[in-house]
C-alpha cells in the first residue's frame, strides 16, 4: 500500500518590473517539474514515485504587487515532511521579496503541517 503526501500552497510574490525583474528568473529558481508523462531528473522540487509537486506563475499585477504561484501536489511513496519543509524554507529565500506564503502538507495518517 502507497503511503501519499498531499501538499497545497500558495506565494505571493513583489516585484519591480521597472528594474528588471523577469517572470523566467522565478521560473529558473523554482526549476521544472517532473511529471508522470514528462520525467525530469533536473527538477529540485520534492518528488515521489510518480511525479513531484506542480505549480503555476500567474502574473496578477504589474507593480509591486506581482506574482502569484499556486503549488499543489500528491506524492506517492512519500513521507519525508523534513526535505519538503527544507525545500520550502531554502526556496522562499531565493525568490526575494514574498508577500505572502503558505504551504499546507498531509502525510496519510499524520497530522496536518501548516508552513509559512
Amino acid at each position: 500500500m502507497s503511503i501519499w503526501a498531499h501538499v497545497i500552497g500558495c506565494i505571493r510574490i513583489d516585484g519591480i518590473l521597472a528594474i528588471g525583474d523577469d517572470k523566467k528568473d522565478i521560473e529558473k529558481i523554482i526549476g521544472p517539474m517532473s511529471l508522470w508523462d514528462s520525467w525530469n531528473d533536473d527538477s529540485t522540487l520534492p518528488v515521489g514515485s510518480e511525479g513531484s509537486l506542480q505549480y503555476k506563475i500567474i502574473e496578477y499585477a504589474d507593480g509591486l504587487p506581482w506574482l502569484v504561484i499556486p503549488i499543489w501536489g500528491d506524492l506517492r511513496d512519500y513521507e519525508n515532511i523534513s526535505e519538503i519543509k527544507k525545500w520550502w524554507e531554502e526556496l522562499l529565500i531565493k525568490l526575494g521579496i514574498i508577500r505572502d506564503a503558505v504551504l499546507l502538507i498531509q502525510i496519510e495518517g499524520n497530522e496536518q503541517i501548516i508552513l509559512t
